[in-house]
């Protein structure tokens, strides 16, 4: 029961943050400039690229703390969640010096704007990075509520004060100074209560509070520490690259386009991330119970599943996009601009999300380094590939170059899995669990925006065909994937009840 509560507040959690940025983005765009707009975009690469001075501590404090409760030593959880909170206090520091000292080149070597002073910009940079060591600590406090089994108290605290802070920044900006300063000194107040609060609850959670701080205990967790980080590098890297370049590359203007458009596309992670999170744990439990016929029917039938709904919304996206635009920010040259854009993103990120369960696999069968590897190789072919796209088409060109990549990823990733992991998760996946739902899913949506162009049909009228074409796709793809009896047996296995083989 508590892991289907976790389950459903994470899932809450990411469909409310997504609804969020969607609903305050229209507000943003009006008090404060494409530009503006496009100095938030950067915001967020920084806050990912820093991410990696975690260095895999925070997913490292929510093993060790589950470990920990089993064994009774919730002692040793406290020493190591006071230990990590005095480094990440120190990394904290260090952001936001580092990121003032480098704004004024950012500002002025860096990013492209043609309208906000240098001098705004700079002092915009140097805001992000206040901001960004007032949020430095909620992972660290996020991931031990997590260890504690408390990820939907973590996720009502999320959602609290990410709700009030939307709001009060749009106030803010619509009643007081319209500004990108204030904006980033709003979203620091309260990036310091969210610290704040999870650090309360945590350690109260937690428990022995009066536990000292012990560097041994950093020791003695960082080799996993190192390995998680080494692969979380790779994959930040995969995910961020498009971004960096196109920084340097495009115009702010255009870079903020960029950004809206990867917004709209972050619906997509709504389904991959809880998805991944259910699937990688009950793949761990089936290998080490050695039950292989289970494993197999659950890894074919959750693909099905899962692919049926996220192929349905890929396509409502990349062609329904412009109408979705249009009716969200009544912008017909916005919408214009933005559409090919979203059309690319949302390929190539329904491509990485099917292959977050040749991920799973891989890391539930201990072979973590197959993982590394692949993310190794695809790095070496998106740096130059991005950089050549993006100098030749602009912002469309980093969609395309994320579409093409994970084109790679699904084919390289896919044959070592199936190689390297288990023969049924290869080519055979594809032809049997991911080809069906493709073309299920496919044919509504390509009829659909046939009619949509006949009729030359209005936003309105096109996002409603795109919509019952959606639907359509999902019950084509469930019933050509799945018999009664089967699809009872994965509701009943996703809900937690034993799973039988098939």
């Amino acid at each position: 029961m508590r892991l289907a509560r976790n389950m459903a507040a994470a899932m809450t959690n990411s469909v409310v943050l997504v609804l969020i940025n969607l609903m305050a983005l229209p507000f943003y765009l009006r008090f404060l400039g494409m530009e503006a707009y496009g100095l938030i975009g950067f915001y967020a690469t920084l806050q990912t690229i820093l991410q990696v001075l975690d260095l895999g501590l925070a997913p490292t404090v929510s093993r060790e703390i589950a470990h920990n409760a089993e064994l009774g030593q919730q002692r040793r959880s406290a020493s190591l969640l006071r230990t990590l909170g005095r480094v990440y206090l120190g990394v904290a520091v260090a952001i936001a010096a580092l990121v003032a000292l480098a704004s004024s080149w950012i500002a002025t070597h860096w990013l492209h704007a043609q309208t906000l002073p240098d001098a705004t910009v700079a002092q915009a940079i140097a805001l992000m990075g206040i901001n960004l060591a007032c949020r430095w600590p909620i992972s660290l406090y996020h991931n031990a509520l997590v260890g504690s089994h408390r990820l939907a108290l973590s996720s009502a605290v999320s959602m609290t004060v990410n709700i009030n802070a939307a709001i009060t920044s749009v106030l803010v900006l619509a009643y007081g100074v319209r500004s990108i300063q204030v904006f980033f000194i709003v979203q620091a107040c309260f990036g310091l209560l969210h610290a704040g609060v999870l650090r309360v609850v945590a350690r109260r959670i937690v428990g022995e509070r009066d536990a000292p701080a012990d560097m041994s205990e950093l020791r003695r967790v960082w080799g996993f520490s190192a390995w998680m980080g080494g692969i979380a590098l790779t994959a930040l890297c995969l995910t961020q690259i498009d971004k960096i370049v196109l920084s340097k590359v495009v115009p702010l203007g255009s870079f903020g386009q960029y950004m809206l458009a990867a917004l709209v596309v972050s619906g997509v992670q709504v389904l991959a991330g809880p998805a991944f999170n259910t699937m990688y744990p009950k793949f761990s439990a089936l290998l080490a119970r050695g039950d292989m016929p289970s494993l197999r029917h659950l890894y074919a039938s959750a693909t099905r599943l899962y692919a049926t709904a996220l192929l349905a919304l890929v396509f409502g996206l990349v062609f329904h996009a412009g109408a979705l635009v249009m009716l969200w920010l009544d912008s017909a040259a916005i919408a214009a601009t933005v559409a090919p854009i979203i059309a690319g993103l949302a390929i190539g990120s329904g491509l990485n999300s099917l292959m977050y369960f040749p991920y799973a696999l891989q890391l539930a069968s201990g072979q973590p380094r197959l993982a590394f590897t692949i993310g190794i190789a695809l790095l070496a072919l998106t740096l130059p590939l991005t950089v050549l796209l993006a100098i030749r088409f602009g912002a469309l060109g980093g969609a395309i170059a994320w579409a093409s990549v994970n084109v790679a990823y699904v084919l390289l990733g896919t044959w070592l899995t199936g190689r390297h992991v288990q023969d049924f998760a290869g080519w055979a996946w594809l032809r049997r669990d991911v080809a069906i739902p493709l073309l299920a899913t496919l044919l509504p949506a390509l009829l659909g925006a046939w009619i949509c162009r006949t009729l030359a049909a209005g936003p309105w009228v096109a996002v409603g065909i795109g919509g019952i074409a959606a639907v359509a796709g999902m019950a084509l793809g469930v019933a050509a994937s799945f018999e009664r009896r089967e699809f009872r047996q994965l509701i009943a296995m996703a809900l937690g009840r034993p799973a039988a083989s098939p």
